[in-house]
């Protein structure tokens, strides 16, 4: 099926990829403080498409790179990124879209010491007119905005929280407790620490119990135990005796697996060791008959030159069956 919308799309980025007439666009379009910031005469393409594949047919979009032109900002850079609305009827989610495209600019200067400011617009030919939406974000309060978009995001550091404030608190607690020991050298000092109190109030439910099963099941795919079945001895001991069995399940499966893995490595050694044997017995046999050859050569050459059959038994070692028959072969 054609794409309807290309037509708008290839004329906007043919035109506009042509520095002259984007220095003419933005001279028209651009805010007067805008105009004062950036130095045109220094607009860089950039290649590639900031729109999501499921936006393509209704949008384009080009983005330019611009040198800043104030003293402290000298050698600093900014983008202008034009969005082009194909669309006849506007787009109502428009604005959420464009801070969306503006991530994926400054996503390659995410390790640069400050990132690039970005002016957008978005040029518009539809019916429908005036433009009929705020192209800002739509939240209730200039404190909503300020938050979602400046507010640094809340860090949750568990190495920084001590085992005894984890461990006052409920599930999350115990969420944040197996997540911060389960790169542990060994597992099993945080899991005996676990109070059994805690535990239970925690499992004494069946969510709560199916959380702790989770969590073992997690431990049992990833976590370093010298004694893994001890690990989850320790848990289970904690809990009622009707909820134990529920952990030692996922314990002897552990267990199991640990059975089979032994005996595949051992078939392994098994083999590896066969192989340096046989490999050891093959050198010694051909290093006997690389020896062997070599003492035929010499009596042969010997035999050949009229020498003693006794004196070649002598020095080769050979028997006189041997050297009669090398006899008989060079004869």
């Amino acid at each position: 099926m054609a794409d309807l919308q290309s037509p708008h799309d290839k004329c906007f980025q043919q035109i506009m990829q042509q520095p002259a007439n984007a220095q003419s666009f933005f001279r028209q379009y651009l805010t007067p403080d805008w105009q004062n910031k950036v130095d045109l005469n220094t607009l860089e393409l950039q290649s590639g498409s900031r729109i999501t594949s499921a936006f393509k047919k209704l949008h384009s979009d080009i983005l330019y790179r611009v040198r800043l032109r104030a003293p402290e900002t000298q050698g600093e850079t900014a983008y202008l990124y034009t969005l082009v609305e194909h669309q006849s009827t506007p787009d109502r989610t428009m604005a959420i879209r464009l801070l969306q495209y503006k991530a994926s600019i400054l996503l390659p200067h995410a390790h640069d010491t400050y990132l690039p400011p970005i002016h957008t617009m978005v040029f518009y030919h539809g019916h429908t007119t005036p433009y009929p939406y705020d192209l800002t974000l739509p939240f209730r309060t200039p404190e909503h905005a300020r938050h979602t978009l400046q507010g640094p995001p809340q860090l949750i550091d568990v190495q920084q929280q001590p085992d005894t404030t984890l461990l006052q608190q409920d599930r999350a607690g115990l969420l944040s407790y197996f997540f911060k020991h389960v790169r542990d050298q060994d597992v099993l000092p945080a899991l005996t620490a676990l109070p059994t109190e805690f535990l239970r109030g925690i499992t004494q439910d069946t969510s709560g119990l199916s959380m702790l099963e989770t969590l073992m099941q997690y431990y049992q795919l990833i976590a370093r135990a010298e004694d893994p079945l001890q690990a989850f001895q320790q848990v289970a001991e904690k809990l009622e005796p009707e909820q134990r069995e529920h952990i030692m399940t996922i314990g002897e499966a552990l267990k199991t697996q640990g059975k089979q893995e032994g005996i595949q490595q051992g078939i392994q050694q098994g083999i590896q060791q066969g192989m340096q044997r046989g490999m050891q017995q093959g050198m010694r046999q051909g290093m006997q008959r690389g020896q062997q050859e070599s003492l035929h050569k010499v009596a042969s050459r010997l035999l050949h030159e009229g020498t003693d059959p006794q004196l070649i038994q002598r020095v080769t070692g050979l028997s006189a069956d041997a050297v009669h028959k090398i006899a008989t072969q060079s004869a």
